[in-house]
């Protein structure tokens, strides 16, 4: 199995967001979720979730891998909806399923962001960088890609060098 998961959080299955990541992972093994194909609803107060909700299934996938990768379309200035509500959904983690948050420590974070924007919007890392920090993993940075602009071989392969540093050689 792959160290790495990559956690798409846009709304559409083909769209720029899944361009970007086959251009990134180019070579790189890695497991994908897509998070508009699971069922899991907004985080609440009495953690009473019905039978179908999917959650416990991210759970486990996200502590099979050493690298977790959320990728994201930029909407509205912030993270997906969907991305939202995967990490409000984390809340579970943090006061019932203790456990499972303590086995996240030291896993490294990144994130894909994609838009239209010449960059990402002020605070738009923030979340993604502070729940890391809080659950004791490394976050390792961004990169951001901007859909309306051609990003040529030379320079992917630049970034992809950099955003996956920390596979050995």
């Amino acid at each position: 199995m792959p160290d790495i998961l990559i956690i798409n959080g846009s709304a559409r299955l083909n769209g720029n967001t899944q361009k970007f990541i086959g251009k990134l992972t180019e070579e790189i093994a890695f497991n994908q979720l897509n998070l508009l194909e699971h069922h899991f609803l907004p985080y609440n107060y009495e953690n009473q979730y019905p039978a179908e909700d999917r959650f416990d299934f991210f759970a486990k996938e996200i502590l099979y891998h050493k690298h977790l990768i959320f990728a994201t379309p930029v909407y509205w200035y912030a993270m997906s909806g969907r991305m939202k509500t995967l990490f409000d959904r984390l809340t579970d983690w943090v006061t019932l399923n203790k456990e499972v948050s303590r086995n996240l420590k030291g896993k490294t974070v990144q994130l894909i962001a994609v838009g239209t924007d010449a960059d990402l919007p002020d605070g738009f890392i923030t979340p993604f960088y502070m729940t890391a920090n809080y659950m004791e993993m490394d976050y390792r940075g961004h990169v951001y890609f901007n859909s309306d602009e051609t990003v040529t071989d030379e320079e992917l392969a630049e970034i992809r060098k950099s955003f996956f540093s920390f596979i050995p050689a």
